[in-house]
């Protein structure tokens, strides 16, 4: 996971352009929490064995759930992503919190707790 947030930042440093602030932005805390819960929904699915057709219905019942839970919409979250996105600094932040939380979690997990 790390790899894949390396590669993002990188990609993205190069990019000086500051976005406009949407109007419904969600706070870097909503973006974090999100995110934690979208990747534990991606590493659920990934564990099980079957059919893609099936598993492609699956995420996306569980991905309206999960928009449910944070009572935000896919066009909220695609604008705040894409503000994100050019906000490097921001950005980082955010995936930083994504990564500890799922490290701590996988610890937890792994010691039995």
């Amino acid at each position: 996971m790390k790899k894949y947030f390396l590669i993002l930042l990188i990609a993205l440093a190069c990019s000086s352009e500051s976005e406009d602030k949407p109007l419904n932005l969600m706070t870097k805390e909503q973006m974090v929490a999100f995110l934690i819960d979208s990747h534990l929904i991606e590493g659920k699915l990934q564990t099980i064995k079957i059919n893609k057709d099936s598993l492609k219905l699956i995420f996306q019942n569980l991905e309206k759930e999960l928009y449910q839970k944070h009572h935000i919409d896919s066009e909220q979250f695609m604008q705040s992503y894409h503000f994100y996105l050019h906000e490097v600094d921001e950005l980082s932040e955010i995936y930083e919190a994504v990564i500890d939380s799922l490290s701590l979690r996988e610890k937890m997990l792994n010691s039995g707790q």
